[in-house]
């Protein structure tokens, strides 16, 4: 059965509700101004504790099982959608959260 355009928008929503916090912090990383962004020198002490929370998003994210489904139905709705549209609206939200 075809996802309806309403219905993809609501699991995209969904989506990037439940990934809100694990992107939040993921941003955090790099940006304390302390010379993180030289890859060679590894991170601060504060940027390592950040990416340890985002660690910790991470395991809890995979048990979650609205995660899985919301996943599962996007990629559904993606595979079974002829246009291509589906695909092009999930990217664009990516490209979004990662700029912010």
């Amino acid at each position: 059965m075809l996802v309806n355009k309403e219905e993809f928008l609501s699991l995209v929503w969904r989506l990037e509700e439940i990934m809100m916090h694990r992107e939040h912090l993921r941003n955090q990383i790099r940006q304390c101004g302390e010379g993180c962004d030289d890859e060679d020198e590894g991170l601060c002490p504060a940027c390592c504790d950040i990416f340890e929370k985002v660690s910790a998003e991470d395991n809890r994210l995979a048990g979650n099982r609205e995660l899985d489904a919301v996943s599962k139905k996007l990629k559904k709705a993606c595979d079974e959608d002829r246009t291509g549209e589906y695909k092009r609206i999930l990217e664009q939200t990516r490209e979004v959260r990662i700029m912010h």
